[in-house]
């Protein structure tokens, strides 16, 4: 079995940063491969239900061809878009299997909260589409749902530690999707400190983020009018999220080499983790 290691809490900065340094290294391309990935998920969720599918199922994919662009960025390389399709290109079925499976978790998990709680969400739907919903009674329907909603989202978790290293081991290790993403959490679960550092982190830079953002949306409006403002927010924040999104799959790539690779000698050492 492919080992992995445990890293020390302050990798998680390490893994932040070092994203960042590799989107700014090339910005426009990242902001390009990002950018059109995004409209075409956009364009495919307008399918009823069957977009849902086919988001869970390619995006593994695609989270592999950010994964090959910033080995790329790493080596010095130009990315292009030819690094979008590399991971269909490379390891097509077992990263569709991955994004398969990961839809069958999160159609389970509906099913589970539908059938223990349907009465309480059709509830809670109805008061949000009232034309003018009570606010005391959709804070009470939220309350009925308290227990629902942290079943999910400790399923939605493990979900997410479960894709977070898989496409890498797919693609980089040759591994098949279901004992990719078993070892992803047992490689998650190993690295706990630094991904709440991570996470932190990230949480920060978007807080620190939108509240500029909003400084400026508030300027334009002042300057310009709402329909100014509403229109440069667009053409802002768009770039911001690909811009985010590229330096959080970036950090993804410098993670999985950090816990799964060897480390070059210059780099600070790492205690292997219990198998």
């Amino acid at each position: 079995m492919l080992s992995y290691r445990k890293c020390n809490p302050l990798y998680g900065y390490r893994w932040l940063s070092e994203g960042i340094k590799l989107f700014l290294s090339q910005p426009w391309p990242w902001l390009a491969l990002v950018g059109v990935s995004l409209l075409a998920m956009l364009l495919i969720s307008l399918l009823p239900f069957l977009g849902l599918i086919a988001i869970f199922t390619l995006f593994p994919g695609v989270v592999a061809g950010f994964l090959f662009a910033s080995q790329a960025a790493t080596e010095r390389q130009t990315i292009n878009f030819q690094h979008l399709v590399a991971g269909f290109k490379t390891a097509g079925r077992p990263l569709l299997a991955v994004g398969g499976q990961a839809f069958l978790v999160f159609f389970l998990i509906l099913v589970f909260i539908m059938l223990g709680w349907r009465e309480e969400v059709k509830h809670l739907v109805q008061l949000m589409q009232s034309p003018t919903p009570d606010r005391e009674a959709l804070m009470a329907g939220a309350q009925q749902l308290t227990l629902a909603s942290i079943l999910a989202m400790a399923a939605l978790l493990v979900l997410a530690v479960a894709t977070w290293f898989a496409p890498a081991l797919v693609v980089f290790q040759k591994m098949e999707a279901r004992p990719a993403m078993l070892l992803s959490i047992r490689a998650c679960l190993s690295n706990f400190a630094p991904f709440l550092v991570f996470c932190v982190l990230l949480i920060l830079l978007d807080l620190v983020t939108s509240f500029f953002l909003r400084l400026a949306i508030s300027a334009f409006r002042a300057i310009g009018g709402e329909q100014v403002a509403n229109t440069l927010a667009l053409f802002f924040t768009f770039p911001i999220i690909c811009a985010f999104l590229a330096s959080l799959f970036a950090a993804a790539y410098i993670s999985y080499r950090d816990v799964f690779e060897p480390p070059p000698a210059a780099e600070p050492a790492v205690e292997p983790a219990p198998q």
